[in-house]
């Protein structure tokens, strides 16, 4: 990533123009691209600040401005944050080390809203949301998770009004560049399942586990809901019923000669005699029980935690820019900066555990990485690997996994909490930010 990132043909395909970083301005172009990737949460001034004393060694360092950096991120296309992301996944899954579910990647594919700044140009881009008489610029995102190696292997960022399952779409199609020959079981919650998208799954040779809502949905689900089995075969006819009229199922009918389907429906029982349904494509009931199926569809979420990781400690919604553009910047360059964070999180993770192991006098039998103080940590020291020699990387690395493992949080089994009343603090407490 670092000599890609300060080679010219990088700069040369995601610059605006050819005359654009071709003089010996304060923001190079790798310069720039390290800078966002580091993330920005406080004020230009300071953030700026920060990064030319660290590239500079504390020197006395050339003038820079805010208005440089404006200046030179116009020049500039977020699809550079794009493709270092997919270098980025397809060089890890490459190296084959990653966990599997049963010799499965399990990728989790949800959709979150987030806020914009609020322009006429961001709101004809994005489009707005209406709540109770307020107006709110709001965008789409969509994002492809792999739930084990806490890796965000595709996302998206669209429209506030563009349906998940339209996005999930576009997943199958991206994901197929950066599979490395992987089976993957797709994850989706109960906002998602449809038969067009069930088949569309099948013949891109995905696998799926998605919840279902047991009405209003299909009548071979509704018959099995109220039957006392908790765990059959579904047959779906694709051109029976209204589903001969739906344009994009019979496209792949004719393309793929696929005119029925089979699928797995199962009860999973919940804590408090609520009953959840799994539609899934893995009809191997001895290779996947009912158990794995509550098990793998639980790991989802992951997926949850990580918008959770992404609103609350990389602040994706702290944008410094107010144009499409620039918003485009600011959200790949985090996912990215958050899949960095990640891959060196789960590596010292790794030898966490591998210490540990060895521990006989530990209290709790796991401890994990606390990732959000581990995040905090790496915040300006990335930028520091990144401008590293070559023949100083592995130092820079080993002293980084070093820091991070300073911090970890007993893993406690069957841990809950009471909900507790709130108090009506007259200041109010909150989660101190990392960043």
């Amino acid at each position: 990533m670092q000599e890609k990132i300060f080679s010219k043909a990088f700069c040369d395909k995601y610059r605006i123009r050819k005359e654009d970083f071709t003089r010996n301005r304060v923001f190079s172009f790798g310069r720039l691209v390290i800078f966002q990737i580091n993330i920005a949460t406080k004020s230009l001034s300071v953030e700026l600040t920060r990064f030319f004393h660290r590239i500079e060694n504390n020197a006395e360092v050339r003038s820079f401005s805010k208005q440089s950096y404006s200046e030179a991120r116009m020049k500039m296309k977020h699809g550079a944050y794009i493709e270092l992301n997919d270098d980025l996944v397809r060089a890890y899954y490459a190296e084959g080390n990653e966990l599997r579910y049963k010799g499965y990647r399990l990728v989790a594919i949800d959709g979150s809203r987030i806020q914009l700044p609020n322009t006429k140009e961001v709101i004809a881009e994005f489009g707005i949301a209406e709540n109770k008489g307020k107006s709110v610029p709001m965008a789409m995102t969509s994002t492809a998770y792999d739930v084990l190696n806490h890796i965000a292997v595709n996302t998206y960022l669209d429209r506030y009004e563009t349906s998940e399952r339209t996005l999930a779409e576009y997943h199958l199609e991206k994901m197929q560049t950066l599979r490395a020959n992987s089976k993957d079981i797709l994850l989706m919650d109960r906002g998602y399942p449809s038969v067009a998208l069930c088949a569309k799954t099948l013949v891109n040779s995905y696998d799926f586990v998605v919840r279902c809502d047991a009405d209003h949905y299909l009548n071979e689900v509704e018959a099995f809901s109220q039957s006392t089995a908790i765990d059959d075969i579904i047959e779906l006819d694709l051109c029976a019923g209204s589903r001969k009229y739906n344009k994009a199922l019979q496209e792949l009918v004719q393309k793929h000669s696929l005119t029925t389907i089979r699928l797995r429906i199962v009860k999973i029982l919940l804590e408090g005699g609520i009953t959840e349904y799994l539609l899934t494509s893995l009809l191997d009931q001895e290779t996947f029980s009912v158990n794995d199926l509550k098990e793998i569809y639980h790991l989802r979420w992951n997926e949850e935690t990580y918008f959770n990781f992404q609103k609350n400690v990389i602040e994706i919604e702290n944008f410094s820019g107010k144009t499409p553009e620039t918003i485009r910047q600011d959200y790949f360059a985090r996912v990215l900066s958050g899949n960095l964070s990640s891959l060196l999180i789960e590596e010292a993770q790794e030898e966490v555990e591998a210490e540990t192991a060895k521990n006989d006098d530990r209290r709790y039998q796991r401890y994990n990485i606390n990732r959000t103080v581990a995040t905090g940590i790496l915040k300006d020291e990335v930028i520091e690997m990144l401008f590293a020699p070559k023949e100083l990387l592995r130092e820079k690395h080993s002293m980084l996994l070093a820091k991070i493992k300073k911090h970890i949080i007993p893993e406690i089994p069957g841990r809950a909490f009471v909900r507790k009343e709130r108090i009506q603090n007259k200041a109010f407490l909150k989660r101190r930010k990392a960043l």
